[in-house]
C-alpha cells in the first residue's frame, strides 16, 4: 500500500472513532429520552445511533485486514447511514414545535389522571421540579386543600413550592434533549460524508492491490 492509502486508513480509523462515539451519543440521548419524547423519535435515535456504532466496528475491521467485501459493505452501510441522517433532518422534522407539543399532550393525559387518581402527577412534579399542569393553582381550581409533598424540594412542604407548571418544565427538558441529538446527528452527516468517500477510496485501492499481488 502507497503512502497515500496509508494515510487515507490511519484518517478514516480516527474518523471512525469518532463515529462510534457519535453513535453511543445518540443511543445515551434515546435511552435518556426514554418516557420523555415520541416513540418515533425515539426509536430514530436508537436506530440511527445502532447502525453508525455498527458501521464503525465494521470499517475498523475491514480496514485493518484490507477486506474488500468487508470494506465495501462498510461503505454501503455509510451510504444508508447518511440518507437515515438526512431524512431525520429535513424529512421527519422533528422541531421544537412538535416536542413541546408533545410534552403538553403528556402533562395533559397525566393532569388528567391526577382528576381521578391523586398522585398521578407525583412523578412528573419531581423530575422535572414543576407544580400542577400549568401552574400550581391548578390543584386550587380542583379543589385541593393542600399541594402534594411532589411539589415541594425534597417533598419537604415547609419549603417554598415549584412555582412553574409541569407543561413548561418538561417542554424545556425535552427541547433540551432534542437540541443535544439535533447537533449530533448534525456531526454525523458531516463525519459520515468524509467516511464514504475514503472508504470508497480504499475499496478501489485494496482491489487493486489485490489483484496485482494475485499473478
Amino acid at each position: 500500500m502507497g503512502c497515500t492509502s496509508g494515510c487515507v486508513k490511519c484518517f478514516l480509523n480516527t474518523l471512525n472513532t469518532l463515529n462510534a462515539l457519535s453513535g453511543l451519543s445518540l443511543i445515551a440521548i434515546a435511552t435518556l429520552a426514554l418516557s420523555k419524547a415520541p416513540l418515533a423519535y425515539i426509536l430514530f435515535l436508537y436506530g440511527l445511533g445502532g447502525i453508525i456504532f455498527v458501521s464503525a466496528v465494521l470499517g475498523c475491521c475491514g480496514i485493518c485486514m484490507e477486506n474488500v467485501c468487508m470494506t465495501a459493505t462498510y461503505g454501503f452501510l455509510l451510504l444508508a447511514q447518511l440518507i437515515i441522517s438526512l431524512l431525520g433532518i429535513f424529512r421527519f422534522k422533528f422541531t421544537e414545535d412538535y416536542i413541546e407539543k408533545f410534552a403538553a399532550e403528556e402533562v395533559q393525559m397525566k393532569w388528567d389522571q391526577e382528576l381521578v387518581e391523586p398522585g398521578a402527577m407525583d412523578t412528573y412534579q419531581t423530575v422535572y421540579e414543576c407544580c400542577g399542569r400549568d401552574s400550581p393553582d391548578d390543584y386550587v381550581a380542583i379543589g385541593r386543600q393542600t399541594l402534594p409533598p411532589s411539589c415541594y424540594p425534597q417533598e419537604d412542604t415547609q419549603m417554598p413550592h415549584y412555582l412553574s407548571g409541569c407543561v413548561q418544565k418538561s417542554s424545556e427538558n425535552f427541547v433540551v434533549l432534542f437540541s443535544y441529538a439535533h447537533d449530533t446527528n448534525w456531526i454525523a452527516v458531516g463525519l459520515t460524508i468524509l467516511m464514504m468517500i475514503s472508504a470508497f477510496y480504499l475499496v478501489g485501492k485494496f482491489r487493486k492491490h489485490r489483484i496485482r499481488y494475485g499473478y
